[in-house]
């Protein structure tokens, strides 16, 4: 009897809390390009099929060349022509090229998002370390000097990888 009672409750909570998902789902992003009517906890996940290029096109066939998706959670916007590409890039550039710090790296003891080429918003600061990265790390010459050092640093990383694994099937 328990497990029944048990059951129920289980089943109307989640019942609320996916109506409650959809609801502020939908007056949070009322801005949103135009795009297919997401199912509930999932988004659009079943739409995209086991080619999601193919049915990116079709979907982009019925809502536009710029439309609205979303994947579980997560809200994506997905721009399907060039000419539309083209102009969202060059006019909105700025809004586009930061990127969200994820949790795991904010975790860390050390802030070391706040000195990541990766996670530094686009300021004087990053385009110095980009200037700096291209100028003296990242050229032909220091890549070829430096190939030896990254195949041994790749041979360790496996051998820390197989030996971690023998550790898990124990």
């Amino acid at each position: 009897m328990d497990l029944l009672i048990n059951c129920i409750l289980w089943l109307v909570f989640t019942l609320v809390w996916v109506m409650a998902l959809s609801f502020v789902s939908r007056g949070r992003h009322k801005q949103l390009p135009p795009g297919p009517k997401p199912y509930p906890v999932i988004g659009n996940l079943l739409e995209l099929g086991a080619k999601p290029h193919k049915s990116l096109t079709k979907l982009a066939n019925v809502h536009g060349p710029i439309m609205s998706l979303r994947l579980g959670l997560v809200i994506t916007v997905v721009v399907s022509s060039p000419s539309m590409a083209k102009a969202i890039l060059q006019n909105h550039d700025l809004s586009l090229c930061d990127r969200k710090v994820p949790e795991a790296v904010l975790s860390l003891p050390f802030p070391h998002h706040e000195f990541t080429l990766a996670w530094l918003p686009v300021s004087t600061m990053w385009k110095n370390l980009q200037k700096i990265s291209n100028m003296h790390i990242f050229t032909s010459q220091k890549l070829d000097a430096n190939q030896e050092l990254r195949r041994k640093k790749i041979k360790d990383l496996l051998l820390m990888l197989k030996t971690i694994a023998v550790r898990v099937k124990q």
